[in-house]
């Protein structure tokens, strides 16, 4: 059995950060990653041959670039570092037993750590809208990933349509390779936003960085006469023999239609606290770190990932100089405040026969149906919202949504109960099986 010091779960900039302090610090360390590489979605590496075609962020490269160079050092340094790709956390037996699933081996393998840091990342979110479930409909989260591990766009014409400031990088992103988007299509009135709210637009405009990263986005979409309209929303999304048609409708209640291949949605990032232990379970102290304890970006999620690290050495006895991370964290976390701020929407309402739940293919009037259901397990257990694969990742806010205009209150992580059960992944047969304490 694997029983490091620390197990790190997550090879994006937090765990990454957290792995590379640990084990300067003498302690031995584990780092587990689902993919086969180190990046997260963020930096996640180019499959191809030689350099990636897709343009990224200098100053995020830059930032990751040293933190591999770190890597790189501390492994020249002895073995406090290994690493396990391709292995998936699956949750925490009762004996306190980590369990991860190899994929390269097969199997699932133990590890009894003295200690955790959980950097699992953020999920996207998408509000239903009819006909989001569809082939050709994919969150832009999940398309950019694409983007950079294959460095292709997905073929025929595409939409980009949502809230906030990821889908305005990922169409410059498209438009850099040539292939722009029909248009980006803006929920929130970030522009009118920042008259009436003047504090959100200064607080927006203090952090430099972003901000020229943002208008280097806009100047490649205006380059290009991508359309960039605001107030706009995605009304309804049929099937065509050839790709999707797609309704849509600004503020003055207008409508357009769109016939494209591909349609990236996107409405924002969340923590990825599905199923996650606590601080103390099985008797280990625990530390989340980076978007899965609070998203605040990819620069802050370094530094997150470093306060992770002195907090758990400090747990374990371990002599370290602690450095002040509130700062830091502070200014990303007002940003953040400031965006949401900027790029706040209403939702629309949901119609009886809008999918909410794409795993098991559970729509609006479906959950209707469960009258009498008082709590989020019933809720589950009963009309199988969060039983699909994902677990709840993507569709628990829908249903807490939905259970809110029937007066049931919960809090999505309440849709797996005060102790979470493994597998939270979905894991093969034969893996298990295969299981052993060696």
């Amino acid at each position: 059995m694997l029983q490091p010091d620390v197990l790190v779960v997550g090879g994006g900039p937090a765990g990454v950060a957290a792995a590379v302090e640990l084990a300067g610090m003498g302690l031995h360390v584990l780092l587990a990653e689902q993919r086969d590489r180190l990046g997260g979605a963020i930096h996640r590496a180019y499959a191809g041959e030689g350099a990636s075609p897709v343009k990224r962020n200098a100053h995020h490269e830059r930032a990751w670039q040293a933190l591999l160079d770190q890597v790189q050092q501390v492994q020249q340094q002895g073995n406090r570092l290994s690493m396990q790709f391709q292995s998936v956390f699956l949750g925490v037996e009762g004996d306190g037993h980590y369990l991860l699933d190899d994929r390269v081996a097969g199997r699932v393998r133990p590890v009894r750590p003295r200690a955790v840091v959980m950097a699992v990342g953020g999920v996207e979110r998408v509000l239903p809208v009819p006909g989001w479930e569809l082939p050709g409909v994919s969150t832009v989260g999940g398309m950019q990933v694409q983007l950079k591990e294959t460095g292709e766009a997905p073929p025929g014409p595409i939409l980009v349509a949502g809230s906030g400031p990821l889908p305005l990088a990922f169409a410059a992103q498209l438009t850099a390779m040539g292939r722009p988007p029909l248009a980006l299509l803006e929920r929130g009135t970030p522009f009118g936003t920042a008259l009436t709210h003047p504090g959100a637009a200064f607080n927006g405009l203090r952090s430099w960085l972003p901000v020229a990263e943002a208008l280097g986005y806009v100047r490649q979409l205006w380059r290009a006469r991508v359309p960039y309209r605001t107030g706009c929303r995605v009304t309804a999304i049929e099937a065509m023999a050839q790709g999707l048609r797609v309704t849509t409708e600004n503020g003055r209640g207008q409508t357009q239609l769109y016939e494209v291949a591909q349609l990236a949605l996107h409405d924002g990032l969340e923590a990825n606290q599905t199923g996650l232990p606590r601080q103390t379970a099985a008797g280990l102290p625990i530390v989340w770190a980076g978007d899965c304890r609070e998203v605040l970006g990819a620069a802050a999620a370094v530094q997150d990932g470093r306060r992770a690290a002195q907090q758990l050495a400090k747990a374990l006895g371990q002599p370290c100089a602690m450095a002040g991370f509130e700062a830091p964290l502070q200014s990303a976390r007002r940003l953040q405040l400031a965006l949401r701020t900027l790029y706040q929407a209403p939702a629309a309402a949901i119609t009886p026969e809008t999918v909410v739940c794409r795993c098991e293919g559970l729509r609006a009037a479906g959950f209707g149906a469960l009258e009498g259901a008082g709590s989020a397990h019933e809720i589950r257990v009963v009309g199988r919202f969060a039983m699909g694969a994902c677990q709840g990742r993507f569709c628990a806010r829908n249903a807490q949504a939905l259970a809110a205009q029937a007066g049931v209150a919960f809090e999505p992580q309440d849709l797996h109960g005060s102790v979470p059960r493994w597998p939270l992944r979905p894991v093969s047969v034969a893996a298990l099986a295969a299981y052993a304490d060696d």
